[in-house]
């Protein structure tokens, strides 16, 4: 930061902070893909089998490939509109406010505009806005809205691609606009880092009242916590809060917590314990699969008979960990 703040007082005259305020450094003021995508071990082409068992593809790294899929579904499809919306230049520059839009693609009906706010010298505040094509201007509503700091470098260079912060997509707001999925509901908080290349990846998602697939009209809660060093494992996190018990006279949501980890060899072990509702005490289950994703190792608390495998099996994570969540 010495070296950046000393050639910002030889230009002084020039000005420093106009270099902030141009087209590419409100770009910058925005997450990217990059940033938000959860990443789980991959299975090198490997498709995940309809059976379960001893030798077959784990069961939990399959739901643990599952919930990410299901955040980053949720989250890649608002960055993508937004990466799409500048790379087009920006209706305005205003000071410390970059404005894209209003812009109607040919074939849509829906208009949008980005609104792109400087806070600090690398933080911004941003918020997307959309409304009918035909509507009047004072119809806009907010889908997506957040904050984000660019990271920089030890000389305060921005460094491109990584960056912090968190946006809220409001999918109840959405679905107010024509062609919107009608299945889209709730909201989902997110919170992202990744402020440089060494540096571990951290992704947080609470979703909230978003739409339970299997129960018709059945809405759900689900939270999620996500890290992974470079070029390393990972471990994701997820509780979802639903009626899982069938039998139509207990309706009360039960706690569903996964706590997966996994090397970068791709072998893992996800442990589960499912609690509250109308259960009577704690369940638990355990899996571990090895690098090809075929389950080694498995145990369940409520019926040992189900179990096979030695825990030797799961490697490195010998003990379970269960989420705090």
């Amino acid at each position: 930061m010495l070296r950046k703040s000393l050639l910002c007082a030889a230009l002084m005259f020039v000005g420093c902070d106009n270099a902030k305020n141009d087209e590419e450094s409100f770009r910058e003021g925005l997450p990217s893909r990059e940033m938000v995508e959860m990443k789980t071990p991959k299975s090198g082409g490997q498709g995940l089998t309809a059976f379960y068992g001893q030798g077959q593809t784990a069961e939990y790294y399959a739901l643990t490939v599952g919930a990410a899929v299901t955040v980053n579904g949720g989250t890649l499809w608002v960055l993508n509109l937004i990466e799409e919306i500048v790379k087009h230049p920006p209706s305005s520059i205003e000071g410390d406010v970059a404005v894209w839009g209003p812009h109607t693609d040919s074939l849509s009906a829906v208009t949008w505009k980005l609104t792109v706010t400087r806070t600090d010298e690398n933080s911004y505040s941003w918020n997307l806005e959309g409304k009918a094509k035909t509507a009047e201007d004072s119809a806009f509503v907010t889908v997506l809205s957040g904050t984000h700091t660019a990271a920089v470098d030890e000389d305060g260079e921005r460094m491109k691609g990584f960056g912090s912060g968190e946006f809220l997509i409001d999918w109840e707001m959405s679905r107010t606009l024509p062609g919107a999925n009608q299945n889209d509901m709730g909201t989902a908080e997110i919170h992202y880092s990744r402020t440089g290349a060494a540096a571990v990846a951290s992704v947080e998602a609470e979703f909230t009242q978003i739409r339970d697939a299997e129960v018709l009209g059945g809405r759900l809660d689900a939270t999620y916590r996500y890290k992974q060093a470079p070029g390393a494992g990972g471990e994701l996190d997820f509780v979802i809060k639903k009626n899982i018990d069938l039998d139509p006279a207990r309706g009360a949501r039960e706690n569903l917590a996964i706590k997966s980890r996994w090397e970068g060899t791709g072998a893992g072990r996800a442990d589960i314990k499912l609690s509250g509702g109308d259960l009577f005490g704690e369940a638990t289950v355990n899996e571990c699969w090895d690098g090809n994703f075929l389950s080694a190792y498995f145990a369940v608390s409520f019926n040992p008979a189900l179990g096979y495998g030695a825990v030797s099996a799961c490697g490195n994570f010998s003990t379970p960990v269960y989420s705090t969540l």
